[in-house]
Formats: C-alpha cells, structure tokens, sequence
C-alpha cells in the first residue's frame, strides 16, 4: 500500500507557503524603496559637490533659468555637464514616474528638481532655510512619486519627506545648500 499526502497535508503546506510569501514581499519592496531615497540623498551630495565646482570656477551657483527654456526644470542642471564637466550627467531622479505624478510632466520629466531661494518659496521649509543662509534648494518626487511641494507651494505646509510615516508617504527628498 503506499501512502501519500492528503489533501489536507498539502493545503496546509500551500497556506503556510502563503503566509511566508505575504510577509516577504512587503519586506522586499520596502528595501527597494528605502534604496531609492538612499540613491536620492547620495545623487543630491553629487549634484551638491558639482554646483559648489560650478560656483568657484563661475562665482556663483547655476542659473534659476536655463537659457532659451525658461521654466523647464529639466534643464537647469545641465550646465554641471555642458560644458564644463563638473559632473559626468546629472542624474534622474529615481521615483520618476511619469504616470503617477499628475503635475505637467513635461516641466521636470525625470530630473531633481532646482530652484535658488531668493527666486522660490513662500513655505515654512523654504523660509527656514533662508533664515539659515541656505542659498539653493533640491528636490525629488520621493516615495509617493508626487512633487508635493508643487501642491504645498502656498499652504506653508511641511513637504519633506520622512521615513518613519512608511514607504509611501507624504513628502519630497530635498537637500539645502550649500
């Protein structure tokens, strides 16, 4: 005679296999997030060491305005690049997503975000660090793949991010400088 499992062994066996699963794969896409914000905060200290090249060599930090694109922030950076490398590329910002973020796309399509302060903000964030003597200001979407300072822009509302209120939440990755 020869014993096999019952039906019962093996749905036991595939609930089990269930729960391990249910527990891993929150896990697992919480590491890749918190990779992200890690990749955000070490491209903005590249992008941060580049602009601080840029302004000894031009005595001053790049332009509010690219040259013939005004308003597009996609290209307020690229002065790093061209053409003097001060930095090979300017990095994307690695929660771009175009779908996701409902704002005009086109206006910042998958870059950091680059203002001076004396030419942006009126929120409490913005202030601050002008009080501080902060001169520029970056940002990425963050986790949650939305530009929220964009909403926030005249509530004076809090728009960095914060990791301990999870993965998705509210708020940019944003760095200060010099």
């Amino acid at each position: 005679m020869t014993r096999g499992f019952t039906l019962i062994e093996l749905l036991i066996v595939v609930a089990i296999i269930a729960i391990l699963a249910a527990i891993a794969v929150p896990n697992f896409l919480e590491a890749q997030v918190r990779s992200k914000v890690a990749r955000s905060h070490t491209d903005m200290r590249s992008i941060a060491v580049a602009m601080e090249a840029y302004c000894t060599d031009w005595a001053g930090y790049p332009p509010y305005y690219a040259a013939g694109v005004e308003g597009r922030f996609h290209t307020r950076l690229n002065v790093l690049s061209t053409p003097v490398a001060f930095m090979t590329s300017v990095p994307p910002d690695p929660f771009a997503d175009r779908m996701a973020d409902p704002i005009t796309w086109e206006w910042h399509i998958d870059a950091y975000v680059y203002a001076l302060l004396e030419n942006y903000g009126v929120g409490r964030t913005y202030l601050e660090a002008k009080r501080a003597g902060q001169i520029w200001w970056l940002a990425g979407r963050g986790p949650n793949q939305i530009y929220d300072m964009h909403y926030n822009y005249y509530t004076n509302a809090e728009t960095q991010y914060d990791p301990t209120n999870g993965t998705r939440s509210y708020g940019d990755i944003e760095r200060f400088g010099p």
